[in-house]
């Protein structure tokens, strides 16, 4: 099958042939329809996979083979699924919950196991989720990131009372935007140096985007929710932004952090302790993340198409990952092997 993988001199991706994965008890072999590029994959690729390794794992496909032990009267050929991309031992406390990425022989499609940037896949019958008709093709890769962003705006108990601010409109920031209005929140603003992130923002609900290097950035958003945020969602990632979180949020509100940082940074804890603020990290998803999100694009409650700028297939790949880690200026870029 062809893939692309990581090549020695990094983050290069190069297009080579490897075997056909073959499914192991509980597998199923998924042959991909498509596979967002997330930001962590850039992070992969430049500082923390191995070179060989097969990046990506906002996975929807076609399940085109069981393994042992599979039981066909679930699965069957050709069924479209999302994958969520855990691989777990599957008798643990933490993968009985359903939270195998606590699980201590954790591995994660697209970094310890083979990922979506490849014609198949092969992943664990159980982390499957039936795709209704009615998700439409591009939908079907965004279930993974949506799944991640239900999670963060579950742990920020946010409802429709809330002011919510969200940092960063990258792919996470977009698909914030579009959960925070099908959970019927009024007021959504956006900080986002981007011109092009700003107008997908507002295409998908934000009632205001912003541009944080025009001004006075707490004032300019207090004033589009109409008072400082209740709820703040950092999804950049960038050094410097969770400061900027705390200074921005309300007394009594919560940060919700799903951005991932990678490096250190630093707060000045007095701002929070003075506003007694809520700060609360998010990583991945349950199981009910999951189900909730293909159920809110089967009832279209979730509105996420235009985050979706462009589409790639494998050959296409390794020149236009090689743009997004020079210039990550994009809405969704999704691969179709």
């Amino acid at each position: 099958m062809r893939a692309a993988v990581l090549a020695e001199d990094r983050p290069r991706l190069e297009l080579v042939e490897l075997d056909t994965p073959v499914p192991a008890e509980g597998e199923v072999l998924v042959r991909v329809t498509g596979c967002g590029i997330c930001g962590s994959d850039l992070h992969l690729a430049s500082q923390l996979a191995a070179p060989g390794t097969v990046l990506g794992h906002e996975i929807a496909g076609e399940v085109a083979e069981l393994g042992p032990g599979v039981d066909a009267g679930m699965w069957r050929v050709g069924t479209p699924v999302a994958v969520r991309p855990f691989a777990g031992c599957g008798t643990c406390a933490s993968c009985r919950s359903g939270r195998a990425d606590h699980c201590a022989t954790f591995q994660l499609l697209g970094m310890q196991r083979p990922g979506g940037f490849a014609e198949l896949v092969a992943a664990q019958a159980d982390e499957l989720f039936t795709l209704p008709a009615a998700v439409a093709a591009d939908e079907q890769p965004l279930v993974e990131p949506l799944a991640i962003v239900r999670h963060a705006l579950r742990r920020g108990d946010v409802g429709p009372a809330d002011r919510v601010a969200v940092l960063g409109a990258g792919p996470i920031g977009l698909a914030t935007v579009a959960w925070a209005r099908a959970l019927g929140i009024a007021t959504i603003a956006v900080s986002e140096p981007s011109a092009l992130r700003r107008d997908l923002a507002r295409r998908l609900g934000a009632t205001a985007a912003l541009d944080p290097s025009g001004g006075d950035v707490a004032a300019a958003l207090a004033e589009a929710v109409g008072g400082p945020p209740t709820v703040v969602v950092e999804c950049s990632g960038r050094p410097g932004l969770l400061e900027e979180a705390i200074e921005l949020a309300a007394v009594d509100a919560r940060v919700v952090v799903v951005g991932i940082c990678p490096d250190y940074d630093r707060i000045f804890p007095l701002w929070a302790i003075g506003k007694e603020l809520d700060l609360r990290f998010s990583v991945y998803y349950g199981r009910d993340d999951f189900t909730e999100t293909v159920t809110a694009l089967d009832a279209h409650r979730l509105e996420v198409l235009p985050m979706v700028t462009e589409t790639v297939g494998l050959e296409a790949l390794p020149e236009r990952f090689g743009r997004l880690e020079r210039d990550a200026d994009a809405g969704k870029v999704l691969v179709r092997p």
